[in-house]
């Protein structure tokens, strides 16, 4: 069993060293002066790939394929896409590791790109030249683009709308993915290295051996045309200030470059001894990481001009991250690493006040903390400990500890739905990530025991039986009742939970069995009746409600049925109105001195 304090953690040990600077004014002719601001670079090891290191700032987890290791990965929103050594691509969630999908392609897949809202994964192939695009839902191939040459590099659109390919002679493909239809090919005379979209999304940004031209894919025209001089290695761009950074390589050095693709102004802004590749931008807070060498990792703060350097103990070939901040490397013989990285986090580790009372949501992805003033319902999410969402207290009226208030949660989509009373009425509220103000209020006449958000984020369902069983469907952006129904097996106890299959359609989940529901213009469809589906007394649905390990009454033994598993050190668990809750194999407490804790078992 592991031990770790996330709100306890000390600092990691710093080495501090100076970060040369070197001359770049003869790499690249710019449009603009070039500019040295002051560059400061701290050391952080981490010690190992399994379990915590000791010092802060390391592995969260770690995902093995069956054979040892993976060829590429690439992130889907919070998803992890990875090709495995014997031809299929595996789909992990990130926040818990496990194997969500398999995906069968006919070749060898050499890149990958996610889709920006996360439903499709396209794969390059270059044994048979084609890109297949694949449905990370149900796993099934969507469509397939033949290719006259082997290709180089793929790149998706930041809203999804177009797809490129740098093919081997030089030239480059794209199509409309929603039509399939394919635009004007152009060829740049040189080998591809990398291709990058920019903003506006019909802005493509194409990278030679030793130049960077970005090309208006519409209208068929260049914009703008760099000569590096060096070859290029990688290339990222960060939407959010306009900037695409480009590594180019001399001799031993690397040189980073920035570029303004609207005004077409560049900055060569610093070099660093070794080779550097495999670059990518945290989205949120515009640090750059890339792979120095095949061992290390370089984080750079763009506003604050200031490095941190991560030696890793395996060779590193892929780089990305995901968008709660977490850094994805593959590392060789290791698998995928989940880095938490100072530089990297998207939202601050804010001091978390003594906690009274933890409640799960999002299958354990988040966690819902009620601080012992009752003030305010903190959201964290598990992985990482950062808070994604505060709701305050209202006027004058703490916080309820004897049921959860925040009835579900939706990571993919950002939401929250939070319930409270007021003059005898329930209401319920809608939050959106990081937003200080909920969305709607609106006001029912009793607490709904079940609630679920659609993976499309458009709608939400709740279960209701208060004086007899029924279904509401509400539209989760304007808060608007869509439609009420009451169910004829009013004798059932609520469902352990809603799933969706499909975006009209809903099951709610028993011990045996789930009920099927489904929607139609919005609405359900009355017209055709419930479907039963039996799953069996060994199904997966009731397996996965089993809970494997609880807390003794005297909360100072996990036990397994009448087995004592592990004994609690005292204080660990608070009274027992200081909560605690499982997500999977991890138990997460508030202790008597209000600390909040995790304990996972292997």
């Amino acid at each position: 069993m592991h031990f770790f304090h996330p709100i306890e953690q000390s600092a990691p040990h710093i080495y501090h060293s100076a970060l040369p600077l070197s001359p770049t004014s003869s790499v690249l002719r710019s449009k603009t002066a070039m500019f040295r601001p002051k560059i400061t670079r701290e050391e952080t090891p981490i010690t190992e790939f399994y379990g915590r290191p000791g010092n802060w700032g390391s592995v969260i987890r770690t995902i093995k394929g069956d054979l040892g290791g993976f060829t590429c990965t690439s992130t889907i929103g919070y998803r992890i896409a990875a090709a495995c050594r014997d031809g299929t691509v595996g789909i992990y969630d990130s926040v818990t590791g496990v194997l969500r999908l398999s995906l069968n392609p006919a070749d060898a897949v050499e890149a990958m790109r996610g889709f920006p809202d996360g439903s499709i994964l396209s794969c390059m192939h270059r044994d048979n030249p084609s890109i297949t695009l694949w449905d990370i839902q149900t796993g099934g191939l969507i469509h397939t683009f033949t290719l006259e040459w082997e290709p180089k590099d793929i790149a998706v659109s930041s809203k999804g709308r177009y797809l490129a390919c740098g093919l081997s002679d030089g030239s480059v493909r794209f199509w409309e993915v929603a039509s399939k239809l394919k635009g004007s090919a152009f060829r740049s005379g040189l080998p591809i290295i990398n291709l990058c979209w920019l903003a506006p999304e019909e802005q493509l940004m194409v990278a030679n051996e030793a130049s960077v031209h970005i090309r208006d894919v519409v209208a068929g025209r260049v914009l703008h045309s760099f000569d590096m001089q060096d070859p290029v290695c990688g290339a990222a761009y960060f939407q959010k200030l306009n900037q695409l950074a480009i590594v180019t390589r001399s001799g031993a050095e690397s040189i980073t470059t920035f570029i303004d693709p609207h005004r077409g102004t560049s900055s060569p802004l610093h070099s660093i001894k070794g080779r550097s590749s495999y670059l990518t931008f945290f989205q949120t807070t515009g640090v750059l990481v890339y792979v120095k060498g095949t061992r290390g990792l370089l984080l750079f703060d763009i506003s604050k001009r200031d490095w941190k350097y991560f030696h890793c103990p395996a060779a590193i070939t892929s780089v990305s991250t995901l968008s709660n901040g977490i850094v994805v490397v593959n590392a060789t013989d290791f698998g995928i690493q989940l880095l938490s990285l100072d530089m990297g986090d998207v939202i601050s580790q804010q001091h978390i006040p003594p906690v009274l009372a933890v409640h799960p949501s999002n299958e354990g992805g988040v966690v819902a903390i009620v601080p012992t003033n009752r003030d305010r319902v903190i959201l964290l999410e598990l992985a990482t400990m950062s808070q994604v969402l505060t709701i305050p207290a209202r006027e004058n009226c703490a916080i309820p500890t004897e049921h959860a208030v925040v009835l579900c949660v939706s990571l993919k989509n950002k939401m929250a739905v939070y319930w409270f009373k007021e003059g005898g009425k329930v209401n319920l509220q809608m939050w959106k990530f990081y937003d200080g103000y909920p969305a709607w209020t609106m006001e029912m006449d009793e607490l709904p025991s079940v609630a679920r958000i659609s993976p499309a984020g458009a709608r939400l369902v709740t279960y209701h039986n208060p004086y007899g069983t029924y279904l509401r469907i509400w539209d989760v952006k304007s808060g608007k009742p869509l439609d009420k129904l009451r169910i004829s097996h009013s004798w059932l106890a609520p469902p352990l939970d809603i799933e969706f299959d499909w975006e009209d359609e809903f099951y709610c989940l028993y011990d045996t069995y789930r009920i099927r529901y489904g929607f139609s213009a919005g609405s359900i469809q009355h017209n055709r009746p419930p479907l039963i589906i039996r799953l069996g007394e060994d199904s997966l649905v009731s397996q996965a409600w089993k809970r494997q390990s609880d807390v003794d009454d005297s909360c100072e033994w996990v036990v397994r049925g009448s087995e004592r598993i592990c004994w609690i050190p005292p204080g660990y668990i608070g009274s027992l109105q200081a909560s605690h809750c499982w997500t999977g194999s991890s138990l997460v407490m508030a202790g008597q001195d209000g600390t909040l804790r995790v304990l996972t078992f292997d």
